[in-house]
């Protein structure tokens, strides 16, 4: 810890470093076998590989803008670097296979040309503003199991749960029975998972009281249009059968597939089975803000639990261009949040867990990353569900109410969003604070018209302000180019800058 807590070291340099070098961007030198244009899975494919360019040239710019070094960096590699990010822009808004070998080998040159350059760089010290007030969570060490959020409809769900995803046959058994042995009560699955007899099993030679359990499931086929709304009973019954238990305590629809009249037939079944008795609380999975107004608008019961992935560079969706966080949508609704995937590196390729942004966090608390990570989204008001395969790690994830995170920390692993979002032109996600200074880093002084030197970019500019006494003058009206405005204001003596609007021409 240091003696001022707002201030902590941040590694940029580091952090460039590390992304550049990931095994799986190496595989995406170019698009080939091992890196296919086919995105639907996650993995090395284009889209991951120009995501983790994108972070690569934000910790790029955070480091050059954040430096102490004496040296000078060229301000052609900050033109580079905005024509790789707006090529990154280009190709994620229209993805062309021949836009992609340009913009890989031209990124790969600014890093090689820098590497000397970053390997010298310590991380930089930066002094992080109070933030706003969060949720309070318990360091006193008790029980995973005995610290819970609580639904806007009076159900208790312990924030720190168990996920499944991908456990199979014994092996979920197993885990899950020693999740269980040691204090977990939340227990995460779905029908796609196709693991919940083996989840009810275990439960069942846990001897944990039911009423001591948070059971959450999934409706998967209907959800997704695989098979009609009318089979949903027959499909929870299935589901209950299964896991042991006459009861849910959330009852999710797995993803916004279906729309129209069958969304509207899936949720009115979903809430017979509230009415019922057999589902406590309906929850969503893998919803934004548009699917979810447009469910909220149609639902007697609404929702109150939102699963989405929350992990530190896909904070609640996995495109963060919303004006408003889906988190903040769900809170200002009474739809609690728990997060998935929030140490792994799905759907692309950095790896939260070696991140030198989280570890430089990790090792200043004497925490392991996955700890740093589970806890930093508790903070957050998230609850939790991490999977793991050994009784080690169970304990591992397990062990998150006997530390804290101090604002500074919060606030740095909270600016770790922007630094994966933030594009040439504009400062994403815009909910969250620019903590780095990447808006200054994004008009950053460029290249030289004619003369000129690009002084900022895509900035709302005060055209009359009180304390620049210089005489205005305009070409009239819009239409023109800057060629001709540049031409225009070289032939007056005294015209010094230049105010240029794209869209308009003025």
């Amino acid at each position: 810890e240091y003696q001022d807590a707002a201030t902590l070291p941040v590694p940029f340099a580091a952090a460039a470093l590390w992304a550049v070098s990931l095994p799986d961007l190496a595989k995406c030198s170019s698009i080939n076998e091992e890196c296919p244009p086919d995105s639907q899975h996650g993995g090395p494919n284009p889209l991951s590989a120009l995501n983790t360019w994108n972070y690569v040239m934000n910790n790029l710019r955070a480091a050059i803008r954040h430096t102490t070094s004496q040296t000078q960096i060229d301000p052609q590699v900050m033109t580079a670097i905005g024509q790789v990010q707006e090529g990154i822009q280009n190709f994620l808004a229209m993805p062309s296979l021949e836009q992609y070998a340009p913009v890989v080998t031209l990124a790969s040159q600014i890093l090689e040309a820098l590497t000397p350059w970053l390997r010298q760089q310590a991380p930089a010290m930066l002094k992080f503003p109070s933030p706003a007030a969060r949720l309070p969570v318990p360091a006193d060490g008790r029980s995973p199991g005995t610290f819970a959020f609580r639904l806007s409809n009076g159900v208790e769900m312990p924030a720190i749960g168990f996920g499944t995803w991908k456990l199979e046959g014994e092996a979920c058994y197993q885990t899950v029975l020693a999740a269980l042995q040691l204090g977990l009560r939340h227990i995460d699955t779905a029908e796609a998972y196709q693991n919940e007899a083996e989840i009810g099993r275990a439960i069942r030679d846990s001897q944990v009281p039911r009423e001591k359990l948070f059971i959450a499931t999934k409706a998967t086929s209907v959800a997704l249009g695989m098979a009609e709304p009318s089979y949903l009973e027959t499909i929870v019954a299935g589901q209950l059968q299964a896991l042991r238990t006459e009861y849910l305590d959330v009852y999710m629809f797995h993803a916004a597939g279906v729309g129209g009249d069958k969304l509207q037939q899936v949720w009115r079944n979903m809430e017979y089975l509230v009415d019922l008795g057999r589902v406590r609380a309906l929850g969503v999975s893998n919803f934004g803000i548009q699917e979810l107004e447009r469910l909220w608008s149609i639902a007697r019961v609404k929702p109150v639990y939102l699963q989405n992935i929350f992990k530190i560079y896909k904070q609640g969706e996995q495109i963060l261009g919303n004006s408003q966080s889906v988190m903040d949508w769900a809170r200002s609704h009474g739809m609690m949040m728990v997060g998935y995937s929030t140490i792994n590196s799905w759907p692309h390729l950095l790896q939260p867990l070696s991140d030198p942004h989280v570890l430089q966090i990790a090792k200043a608390k004497g925490r392991t990353a996955s700890q740093v990570l589970h806890r930093w989204a508790l903070q957050h008001g998230i609850g939790v569900i991490p999977k793991a395969s050994s009784i080690e790690r169970i304990r591992e994830n397990s062990q998150l109410l006997d530390f804290e995170l101090s604002d500074a920390q919060m606030s740095a692993l909270d600016g770790l969003a922007t630094l994966s979002e933030t594009t040439h032109n504009k400062m994403l996600p815009s909910w969250r604070e620019d903590v780095f200074g990447l808006a200054a880093a994004t008009s950053t002084p460029g290249p030289r018209f004619d003369g000129f030197v690009e002084a900022m970019r895509d900035q709302e500019c005060i055209r009359q302000p009180e304390e620049v006494k210089a005489t205005q003058w305009t070409l009239g009206g819009g239409g023109h180019g800057i060629s001709e405005c540049q031409a225009a204001c070289h032939a007056q003596a005294d015209c010094g800058y230049l105010v240029f609007y794209e869209q308009t021409g003025f």
